[in-house]
């Protein structure tokens, strides 16, 4: 078990003032782990429980490979999202992604929205915490407005922070955000949403240490500032959109989402200790890019007819989804800074980057398709669907030709899930799907530049068993297949082989004996790739940085004779995984311990909470 120097402190109020018409307890209540289904991922406000993230599902990332939904639309996002006018996202995997229309490998992350109601009500938080030698805080204010109530309400969120990071670096930014709901007849809904985070002040950057050999660089002391004042990464997120819904004719209904998501980078300097030695020995070299930016237009439209055959019910969906996406990369340049020492603050005048021409990168993707759901009352569920993707790419370099490639494949999935008792459920599922494999990494030649579109598949099945009716296990098994980013031996970041997840899942979440919420989930994962760097002995069969063992059990105690106090903890522990491509050395196991308690109350005839956090 690894045990950190630090322990971290986090304190933390939230309240819900109600005005005009009583208010509903809503920040202040909100809990993920008491909300969680199951324990493959949900996020709650700033809590997350659960094994997965829009980050990280079965060793891959659903956010790079493009997975992302906002109110189950398609959505592409290139600029942070925040949680402002979020209330949360749910992880669609394994028996929770069978009924979902056009599922994608290694799951879908969808962003629940705060829509505003009928009832006018604000509320506010104030968070402090101490983990990193400095304190650090954010304040948030939300409030949402009945202008015309039946009709049309407004919310809106703002929030600012201060934050520390581990090297020492800080910054100070602003998460704003909005949503409108308007009913014009009880059969439409129109929501415009808008979200903005821009930071105050430089964002100071993380360095990239590269150890001189299979060890870890040194232990170093967390107030140390181990990057540079004049290291500053700077970026501006912004995300629009409109979702709406409306009832039509006999048993149809349309759902349309258009979203334009767009981040700007005026500056961005990466710093790297290279050749780290265990005293801590290191040669420092910055690079630094000129001004980059990212714009995606996305969005879909779905047709759904349902209707009920006795004890059947029956689900079509026609939709059709796509992205225009924009990327301006490269043109960036590097300086050596000399000798340095890790772990000891070594200022260095800032040195003067020369700039290139930069880059640009296009890609359109339509997808049409249609998907059937079928769900037998007491027999089981069935769901098929279709698509043909339409996807091009057009890069355009300094002094090189324009580079583009076109791929028009079809995508296809299937489902079963069979009922053998009311309490038992046997599943099964195959998707074929085509990601985005993201951009190239800082230490590779080619960096910054956007990877091509690969296609991939997902085969899955396990049970679901309600072992009480507030109480339920899910266990499965896995295979994931991807195309293999790697840099080639010339450094370039490229398609060097195939990569395999394989693994086994476990999630048990509920009540398991009243009052007591406990969400634990179970992820063993077998990593293998495979290709002509495997062959040749460039590196190991095992990827680097997959963690093979994954646990993470949260509880959460509330016994109604306590009169709101509740207690909480959340335990994770991850396996010892490679550290480097040649699968010498591994990064050690660690397991971390958190623990809190909660407490509910009335103030001013609001519901309020205080959480305090180790």
């Amino acid at each position: 078990m690894h045990v950190n120097k630090r322990i971290a402190v986090a304190v933390a109020a939230a309240a819900i003032v109600g005005a005009a018409t009583p208010a509903k307890a809503q920040r202040a209540t909100e809990n993920a782990t008491t909300k969680a289904e199951d324990a493959f991922g949900t996020q709650v406000g700033n809590e997350n429980v659960g094994l997965y993230g829009i980050m990280s599902a079965r060793g891959f990332s659903p956010e790079q490979a493009g997975n992302l939904r906002i109110e189950g639309l398609y959505f592409d996002q290139q600029a942070r999202f925040g949680n402002r006018i979020s209330s949360g996202t749910v992880m669609r995997v394994g028996l929770s992604a069978l009924s979902y229309p056009f599922p994608a490998p290694t799951g879908i992350g969808d962003i629940q929205l705060r829509i505003p109601g009928d009832d006018t009500q604000a509320s506010a938080a104030i968070s402090y915490s101490y983990p990193t030698g400095q304190p650090q805080a954010s304040v948030s204010t939300d409030a949402e407005v009945a202008l015309i109530p039946g009709t049309l309400s407004v919310g809106v969120g703002l929030s600012t922070y201060k934050r520390v990071a581990e090297w020492h670096g800080g910054n100070v930014g602003v998460n704003a955000g909005g949503t409108m709901r308007w009913t014009p007849n009880e059969n439409i809904e129109i929501i415009p949403l808008m979200t903005l985070n821009y930071q105050l002040g430089n964002d100071e950057t993380q360095p990239l240490v590269l150890s001189g050999g299979a060890y870890l660089p040194p232990e170093i002391d967390r107030d140390v500032f181990t990057s540079q004042t004049w290291a500053n990464r700077k970026q501006r997120d912004a995300n629009y959109g409109v979702i709406a819904r409306a009832s039509l004719f006999r048993d149809w209904g349309l759902q349309v989402g258009l979203f334009r998501s767009a981040r700007k980078e005026p500056e961005n300097v990466t710093l790297f200790y290279r050749n780290v030695q265990p005293t801590g020995a290191a040669t420092l070299d910055a690079f630094a890019d000129p001004a980059t930016s990212k714009l995606s237009y996305s969005g879909e439209v779905r047709l759904t007819r349902t209707f009920a055959d006795g004890p059947r019910q029956h689900i079509v969906h026609i939709s059709t989804k796509g992205r225009d996406v924009e990327r301006v990369f490269g043109g960036g340049g590097g300086a050596a800074l000399g000798p340095a020492t890790f772990g000891v603050e070594t200022p260095r005048p800032e040195p003067t980057f020369t700039f290139g021409p930069t880059s640009r990168d296009k890609a359109r993707q339509i997808s049409p398709g249609i998907a059937y759901i079928g769900y037998w009352r007491g027999v089981g569920d069935i769901s098929v669907g279709v698509q043909k993707s339409f996807y091009t790419r057009d890069v355009t370099q300094p002094n090189l030709p324009l580079a583009s490639t076109k791929s028009s494949p079809w995508l296809y999935n299937g489902t079963v899930t069979l009922h053998a008792t009311d309490a038992l459920a046997f599943y099964s599922s195959f998707t074929r799907g085509l990601e985005e494999s993201g951009i190239a990494p800082e230490n590779a030649s080619n960096r910054g530049e956007a990877l091509p579109a690969s296609l991939t598949k997902q085969v899955d099945g396990g049970l679901r068993y309600r072992i009480t009716p507030k109480l339920t296990l899910l266990a499965g098994v896995f295979e994931v297949s991807k195309p293999y980013f790697d840099r080639d031996p010339a450094n370039l970041f490229t398609d060097v082989g195939n990569v395999r997840h394989r693994g086994v899942e476990g999630s048990l979440a509920g009540q398991l004996v009243p009052d007591f919420t406990v969400v634990a989930g179970l992820m063993w994962l077998e990593p293998r790739v495979s290709g002509s760097t495997v062959d040749r002995g460039l590196i190991g069969p095992v990827p680097p940085g997959r963690t093979p063992l994954l646990i993470r059990f949260n509880t959460n105690y509330a016994p109604p004779s306590w009169g709101g106090l509740s207690l909480e903890s959340q335990v994770e522990h991850r396996g010892a995984n490679f550290a480097n491509r040649v699968n010498t050395f591994k990064v050690p196991a660690a397991t971390i311990v958190d623990v809190g308690a909660r407490y509910k109350f009335e103030a001013f005839g609001s519901s309020a909470s205080f959480r305090f956090q180790i």
